[in-house]
């Protein structure tokens, strides 16, 4: 079923429950945030978070040593309770 405009010109179309004041009120919002996204994107040099980090050249050993670090604190943790 395809649906109709209103008949009658004084009927209210239904579409839009919240109507456009709520409506622009959540775009305008929205774009507030995201310019604050892209301030801070740009001038803090804030990774967007896009990027595999094990793809990055010369990131690959941060991962593995940090990795290195945590197995020794867990093993002088259980030396610890022996």
């Amino acid at each position: 079923m395809i649906r109709q405009p209103p008949s009658k010109p004084d009927e209210e179309a239904t579409g839009n429950i919240f109507g456009w004041r709520i409506s622009l009120i959540g775009l305008g919002l929205i774009l507030l945030l995201a310019a604050l996204a892209a301030y801070r994107h740009y001038t803090l040099s804030v990774p967007v978070g896009f990027d595999d980090p094990l793809e990055q050249e010369g990131r690959q050993e941060y991962h593995q040593e940090k990795a290195a670090r945590e197995r020794a604190r867990q093993d002088s943790l259980r030396l610890n309770r022996q």
